[in-house]
């Protein structure tokens, strides 16, 4: 089952932002970085390819849910992430 809680934060740390944030400073932090590690630029491409799907994730989430990434409102929106914890086996 997909951990969206962890893809999340770990989207947050790849763009170094905080678990509050607006749609535009995702925006902002992620042409800040793609300008430092694009491949034009550096020739790894796999950090941007890690800051192209950080990117993504957040702005879909922000988009169609919240702009706060803390762990309660991520569960809200997402439910079923968390369901078979609250089972005992």
């Amino acid at each position: 089952m997909r951990n969206i809680e962890k893809e999340i934060h770990h989207a947050l740390d790849v763009l170094n932002l905080p678990t509050l944030v607006s749609l535009n400073e995702i925006k902002s932090r992620y042409r800040t970085l793609s300008k430092q590690h694009h491949p034009d630029i550096n020739k790894e491409n796999s950090k941007m390819v890690e800051i192209n799907a950080a990117y993504a994730l957040l702005k879909a989430y922000a988009l169609n849910f919240r702009f706060t990434f803390s762990e309660e409102e991520i569960q809200k929106q997402f439910p079923e992430s968390n369901h078979a914890s609250k089972f005992r086996f």
